[in-house]
């Protein structure tokens, strides 16, 4: 009888383990959640590398913060440019005289890729590799007789 229990335990044991592989896995394999860049970032702090002899450095009129004024898909290494071309650019009216501009990048296929936010009054970037993700999609608005301002840029 002790062995028809102990049979019954691994069973039981094997299908639990079998269960949480199928949890586990499922898990690893959902998308991930969608992301848009941060409107702005915090101010960043800037020093020369090297002054030269009786010059002395200083931050002339720091920036608070900076807004977000750019977007592109890194193909590979965040050290090589190695930009993306976009699949699509839409452009429709919005209804007031303005347009709006949307622009997507298809991922399919494009593994080691980043989406780059970049930033206004800095050199600095934010990057996310976007294994998993499938589109990136950037918007860019216009009002009347003006001229374009990112609007948003994200990727799902």
């Amino acid at each position: 009888m002790s062995t028809l229990l102990h049979a019954a335990r691994r069973r039981a044991m094997g299908g639990a383990v079998l269960a949480a592989l199928g949890l586990s896995a499922g898990v690893a394999m959902a998308a991930p959640e969608p992301f848009s860049c941060p409107a702005q970032i915090a101010g960043t702090a800037q020093t020369a590398q090297d002054v030269p002899a009786g010059w002395q450095s200083v931050v002339d009129q720091p920036v608070a913060v900076h807004v977000l004024q750019g977007f592109r898909i890194n193909l590979g290494p965040l050290d090589t440019a190695d930009g993306d071309v976009p699949d699509d650019t839409v452009e429709k009216g919005d209804g007031k005289g303005g347009k709006r501009e949307t622009t997507t990048w298809k991922l399919a296929g494009k593994r080691g890729a980043y989406a780059v936010c970049q930033y206004a009054a800095t050199k600095l970037v934010l990057a996310r590799p976007l294994d998993g993700y499938t589109q990136c999609t950037l918007v860019n608005h216009r009002r009347r007789e003006g001229v374009y301002r990112l609007e948003s840029a994200g990727c799902q």
